[in-house]
């Protein structure tokens, strides 16, 4: 995804974006990428059978110098190829046991060892020699002896990497995913807009703008048609189920792709129409909204983390806490009390917009944490002052939607 780095005299923040892109090949990995799994699941194991657990029954994972010295040597016996594929392996071990660890301290998971079935491995960087006037990429197998060479210079991306630094490559059968890093900078961006993730919309607070609404009515009505379908065809199943299968199948693939092509448009569209902003999203949590089976459908439509990973990879993002956004005031910041999709404020005696307010505090949320990471200084708007009261409206000043074959939102209202 992305990471944040800050320089030494603690003014610029560098926000860093990881583009990612597919390649194929030809070259003989099966091999090779077995004995990675094999690697892999021995070193899962071996940290799985050191866990320790808390007073609390929390597993601890064993993470000092010795133990990994120790998993390292031990993976290494045997091992052919480049001894650099062994510290991706243990970062894979690490990162996968990681991912259970914070599900099964939420109730997600039991006490089931994972296991790796795919064949995939990671690529160092040490790995890697990246050639940008040429556009190849070697990635060493075996050291002075083997190595997979991927020409990317007629690949439709090579003008948009050819000047960036080469990250981690995953390599797969047939398959390479390739990675770049693009710095950004957030002095360089001038206003902050906050993201009010809803149901069938996303609600954003420009600073000068005002009140924004992206409708998502179509992506809802999209996941919706496909789901009615599936459901009549699941009922079928008992009379003749491979057919049925195969229909559902064919439907789930369409259905993903679909969207999936809606996701990109709408990312794409968003940070060019506001290709100088910092984006404030909340960090939500689909499991903690779950009220009923109706209710649980329509959340579960949602694309809220999707909407977040694609756009990450195109500008900067900041997550912030969703706790209160829609029933704290924005004036006062006292608690607000619901009133038929209104919230009504008893300190100012004042009716605000559900959505309009829950945007509104995400885009100060998201002041405040920008200020914090910059050290005190801040991010500009344009110069201008906000007044919040002069942008509480009762509708949204502008509403867009996606334009399904150009490159900009279209404005409906």
């Amino acid at each position: 995804m992305s990471n944040k780095t800050k320089s030494k005299n603690n003014q610029e923040l560098t926000y860093q974006v990881v583009l990612s892109y597919k390649v194929s090949h030809n070259y003989p990995l099966k091999t090779f990428l077995t004995e990675c799994k094999d690697k892999l699941n021995i070193s899962i194991d071996i940290i799985w059978n050191n866990i320790e657990y808390t007073k609390k029954g929390y597993p601890k994972l064993p993470k000092s110098n010795e133990f990994k010295r120790n998993l390292r040597n031990k993976l290494l016996e045997n091992w052919n190829y480049a001894s650099h594929y062994i510290d991706g392996v243990i970062k894979t071990a690490y990162s996968v046991l990681e991912s259970w660890l914070s599900n099964y301290k939420r109730g997600y998971r039991t006490k089931t060892k994972p296991k790796v079935e795919r064949l995939f491995v990671r690529v160092k960087t040490t790995l890697i020699k990246y050639d940008k006037e040429k556009g190849e990429i070697r990635i060493t197998i075996k050291p002075r002896k083997e190595y997979l060479v991927l020409n990317i210079k007629n690949e439709w991306f090579f003008d948009k990497v050819k000047d960036l630094s080469i990250g981690e490559i995953i390599l797969k059968e047939n398959e390479a995913f390739l990675t770049f890093k693009d710095n950004l900078n957030y002095s360089d961006k001038e206003i902050v807009v906050g993201v009010d993730s809803n149901l069938k919309s996303l609600d954003l607070f420009h600073p000068i703008e005002g009140w924004i609404r992206v409708d998502l009515t179509e992506l809802h009505r999209l996941k919706e048609v496909y789901d009615k379908k599936i459901d009549f065809l699941k009922s079928l199943l008992k009379k003749c189920p491979l057919r049925v299968m195969r229909k559902i199948e064919r439907l789930f693939e369409r259905r993903r792709n679909r969207v999936k092509d809606f996701l990109h448009k709408l990312t794409i569209q968003l940070s060019r129409l506001f290709h100088n902003a910092i984006f404030v999203f909340e960090d939500l949590n689909k499991r903690k909204m779950y009220k009923n089976k109706y209710f649980n459908r329509r959340i579960d439509r949602t694309n809220w983390n999707s909407i977040i990973q694609k756009i990450s990879y195109k500008t900067i993002v900041i997550l912030v806490n969703p706790a209160y956004t829609s029933t704290t005031c924005p004036i006062c910041r006292s608690k607000m009390e619901s009133q038929e999709g209104q919230v009504v404020c008893c300190n100012c005696s004042d009716s605000f917009n559900r959505q309009l307010v829950g945007c509104l505090n995400i885009f100060k949320r998201g002041l405040g944490k920008i200020k914090e990471l910059m050290g005190g200084s801040g991010v500009t708007t344009t110069g201008t002052e906000v007044s919040f009261r002069k942008l509480m409206t009762s509708n949204p000043n502008v509403v867009y939607c996606v334009d399904y074959n150009g490159k900009y939102l279209i404005r409906v209202g």
